[in-house]
């Protein structure tokens, strides 16, 4: 019925969150389109000398991406976006995680930021583009994001810069250790999960691009 539907809907928020039903089928259904909207990915492995760093294969994906400074300021243009602020007026699924990229110089330094959201499992390039922004959102862009593997590690807290840097550290020590990967010196991302707008702790991943080492980059 559509009431069942309007309950199902209002179950999925953008905080992540979900109300938990009397009814199990409910629940299922629940689960399951929560898991439609993460970002879809396999975890490959799980590094020997540090059991909470993983290494995954992203798929293909398309997100909505806008450069910032400030963070109140991306988040803002993104969820009009989503929320309708486009030529076709479409709406997309509030997903998670919000995910910061930082660009790096050859010292490290932070070039630039880019914030994006997964668009959902229905856009697809081809068949079912996103939506074109308006002027109120054309810094943003469409893109296919994934199609990579990535070093994943979980950060508890607040997500500062010398935390993140950190965390970058240890990934970048343990995936060397590895001798199997090289670790993408360009940058690093920060993928948020938990209610946007609070000041409790939220759970956050630090992951870095590693691509498979060759016999030619070995030596």
């Amino acid at each position: 019925s559509s009431s069942r539907r309007r309950r199902r809907k209002s179950r999925l928020t953008f905080d992540g969150s979900k109300v938990k039903s009397s009814n199990k089928e409910e629940d299922d259904v629940n689960d399951d389109i929560l898991d439609a909207y993460k970002i879809p990915s396999t975890t490959v492995v799980t590094l020997p000398g540090n059991d909470e760093i993983e290494i995954r294969l992203l798929d293909p994906y398309t997100i909505a991406i806008t450069p910032y400074e400030n963070r109140e300021e991306g988040l803002s243009r993104l969820l009009m976006y989503i929320e309708g602020e486009n030529e076709s007026k479409e709406r997309y699924p509030p997903t998670q995680p919000l995910t910061m990229r930082y660009a790096l110089d050859s010292d490290g330094e932070i070039l630039g930021k880019t914030m994006e959201l997964y668009l959902g499992p229905r856009v697809n390039p081809e068949t079912n583009p996103a939506a074109k922004t308006t002027e109120n959102t054309k810094t943003i862009s469409a893109k296919v994001a994934g199609g990579e593997l990535i070093a994943v590690m979980p950060l508890v807290g607040m997500a500062t810069e010398d935390a993140v840097r950190r965390c970058r550290d240890i990934i970048a020590e343990e995936v060397e250790k590895t001798k199997a990967f090289e670790l993408d010196g360009a940058g690093f991302r920060v993928s948020t999960f938990g209610p946007m707008y609070s000041l409790r702790p939220r759970d956050n991943e630090v992951s870095v691009k590693v691509t498979p080492k060759t016999k030619e980059s070995s030596k």
